[in-house]
């Protein structure tokens, strides 16, 4: 078992710098040396720490620093992730590590077996008033891209046609003040969530 920290993917490419995986630039991260992995996890104090450290092109003076300390090689290995290992574990066995490695403030685990691998993370759901909404954008144009909560926008999780019913209900001034139910990775600190995700409408629930 190794630990998964809520940070950002770096890689290291040599007439590029650091690139996440999505191939974009990665800002403020000290450049790779010799001997050292050059697939990483950075993470500064928080998710929001590290993506405005990695994001920031010009430092401003709260801007997080990223120091060699918060790189995290993830091949080679970086010792720091190692959380042990079990035998023929239950899944009573794994959710007592996974309840262990988040109450320490970690993301989660990953599961590994020779060159499988299984992220193990926390999810639970809310119901919430959709408080807003904005169009899509490209593909989604004409139709719904997120909507609004009081604990922050939600934008994934919505089929193509959930997003033209919704952007109809929107249209027609009947959208907020619905209830929708929401999957994320626990709530930050301040009340928001954390990688939310639509999962139904609750027509069942009380609506402002």
């Amino acid at each position: 078992m190794t630990l998964k920290l809520d940070g950002v993917r770096a890689i290291w490419h040599d007439k590029r710098g650091w690139l996440s995986r999505a191939n974009k630039s990665l800002h403020n991260i000290p450049p790779w040396r010799a001997g050292q992995p050059r697939d990483c996890e950075i993470f500064v104090n928080n998710f929001r720490d590290t993506i405005r450290a990695t994001r920031t092109r010009c430092l401003k003076q709260d801007t997080p620093s990223i120091a060699q300390e918060h790189l995290y090689g993830l091949a080679l290995l970086d010792q720091r992730l190692r959380w042990g290992s079990l035998t023929n574990p239950t899944p009573a066995d794994i959710r007592a590590q996974l309840k262990h490695a988040n109450d320490l403030g970690h993301e989660g685990l990953v599961l590994r077996q020779g060159d499988d691998w299984v992220k193990i993370k926390p999810v639970e759901t809310h119901d919430v008033l959709i408080t807003g909404f904005t169009e899509g954008k490209g593909k989604h144009s004409g139709r719904l891209g997120f909507v609004t909560t009081t604990r922050g926008a939600v934008g994934a999780g919505f089929t193509d046609a959930e997003r033209e019913i919704l952007w109809t209900e929107a249209s027609a001034g009947r959208l907020v003040g619905q209830v929708i139910e929401v999957s994320s990775m626990q709530l930050t600190p301040n009340g928001q969530f954390r990688h939310p995700v639509f999962v139904r409408m609750r027509p069942d629930k009380p609506s402002a």
